[in-house]
């Protein structure tokens, strides 16, 4: 049953390569500067995703696909950067996501999930430091919704990196730890963006989805069977409830501006 329900959304997030475009709003900088956060984690996740047989094609092209937008935006938002803080924060991120992106070019081995987990988290760290200066930049309530709307596709990500860490012979204690903080502070967002005085029809529609979809991923995660059923499982809710905020967050950036 949930392997049926899992694959209603999967894929919608591992679209196409778009041409690289100038950013021109606020709130659309605030969206893609969130969304490297969520990058950072889904790389991580999708190289993993290649030490199953059965995860690894998919795996491989939500990678490339990842790496290529993550790319693509870095460049974007260094050309929007507004002060010269913001840029040297998108500086910084360029020469990381070099390192970065060169151990998830490498051959995926048990040896090197903890590096991959740190490194991922030192990318995290980078985009959420600027995602918050850019939030700055407006005192409009919408920019904090833009934010937190973001981090939740971030959430999703990291669920699923810890998760097929902790299959791959990631601490245990590590594990535990980072999927009860995620999992916390994505339904205390969740609660705050629900109540939100900003939240529209169509938002509040695709926040219930988001909700049903947040469901599918905690029972993938708490699933008993930790073999490739489970890493399937998981990987696909996590690339559904992603898909759905990635939407949520648009429709708050357009508000914004």
């Amino acid at each position: 049953m949930l392997k049926r329900r899992v694959l209603l959304l999967a894929g919608l997030a591992t679209g196409p390569v778009l041409a690289q475009a100038r950013i021109h709003q606020l709130g659309e900088a605030i969206d893609k500067a969130g969304a490297q956060r969520m990058l950072s984690q889904r790389m991580g996740k999708a190289w993993l995703g290649q030490l199953r047989p059965e995860l690894a094609p998919r795996a491989r092209m939500v990678l490339e696909a990842s790496e290529a937008r993550f790319e693509r935006q870095l460049q974007e938002l260094l050309a929007f950067a507004p002060t010269p803080e913001i840029a040297g924060s998108y500086k910084a991120m360029l020469h990381r996501f070099g390192d970065y992106r060169a151990l998830l070019k490498s051959r995926p081995s048990r040896a090197r999930v903890d590096e991959v987990l740190q490194a991922s988290g030192e990318m995290l760290s980078l985009a959420h430091v600027a995602t918050g200066q850019l939030q700055q930049r407006s005192a409009a309530a919408t920019a904090m919704l833009v934010n937190m709307s973001g981090r939740q596709r971030m959430l999703s990500q990291r669920l699923a990196l810890f998760f097929l860490a902790g299959q791959q012979g990631a601490r245990p204690e590590l594990v535990a730890r980072e999927t009860a903080k995620a999992r916390s502070e994505f339904e205390t967002a969740m609660r705050v963006l629900a109540g939100a005085s900003e939240v529209t029809p169509a938002i509040r529609d695709n926040l219930e989805l988001a909700r049903n979809q947040w469901v599918f991923l905690q029972s993938a995660l708490a699933g008993e069977s930790q073999g490739p059923q489970a890493a399937n499982d998981v990987f696909i809710a996590s690339e559904n409830l992603l898909a759905v905020m990635e939407t949520v967050t648009g429709q708050f950036a357009r508000q914004l501006g």
